[in-house]
């Protein structure tokens, strides 16, 4: 089955819509690329909703691994527009969360309990899947980011080249640090903290070149 692949041109990011749903395909995991701030929430059906007007770089679509890829890095686009972007998921279940090259991919609201769960940055960027308890959390950040987890039962932390994994929850704890990076278990009074309350050491994120 091909790709089911959204592309939104200059006519409708000017045709002021508030809103634009993309439809989308079952998925299990979500991967941002790129910038934008994308807010997974819990619901019956696979959806994905774009506020605001920013549309004309992003394109979205599900791969044939159930992978709903969201990715703003389109030639030409304005790097303050790509971080302008808004989205809503809207998912049954989730198994992974990825960022690459900065923006943030944030859950949202009463969330399921999940056996296992992935969270990975690269290049920059926040992963935080607080609101979604996890039995087992893998958390991978390369070359700086950040991913904020609520663990239960095991942790498995790696960072490459600064970053950090800050987590919740009783979780037993196997990580691995190289070439700088900070795994560190967060206080119970910062479990719903808003992100810009939530400080972790470590070494500034990359800088993502304009296009």
């Amino acid at each position: 089955m091909r790709l089911l692949t959204a592309f939104f041109s200059l006519a409708l990011a000017s045709s002021g819509a508030a809103q634009t749903v993309v439809p989308v395909g079952p998925f299990r995991s979500v991967e941002l690329r790129h910038g934008g701030h994308v807010v997974v929430r819990h619901g019956p059906a696979p959806r994905v909703t774009i506020l605001g007007d920013e549309v004309r770089c992003t394109r979205i679509e599900v791969d044939d691994r159930q992978r709903l890829v969201i990715d703003n890095g389109g030639r030409g686009c304005r790097h303050h527009g790509r971080l302008r972007l808004q989205i809503e998921v809207i998912t049954p279940g989730i198994s992974a969360l990825a960022v690459s090259n900065g923006g943030t991919l944030q859950s949202a609201g009463a969330f399921p309990a999940q056996d296992t769960i992935a969270a990975a940055v690269e290049q920059g960027g926040t992963v935080d899947i607080r609101s979604i308890p996890a039995d087992a959390v893998a958390a991978a950040v390369d070359s700086g980011g950040r991913i904020f987890t609520h663990a239960r039962g095991t942790l498995s932390a790696a960072i490459r080249s600064g970053g950090a994994v800050m987590y919740w929850g009783d979780a037993r704890v196997t990580k691995s640090v190289r070439d700088g990076g900070v795994v560190r278990r967060g206080r119970p009074e910062q479990a719903g903290s808003p992100l810009s309350e939530l400080s972790t050491v470590s070494p500034p994120v990359p800088v993502i070149p304009a296009h």
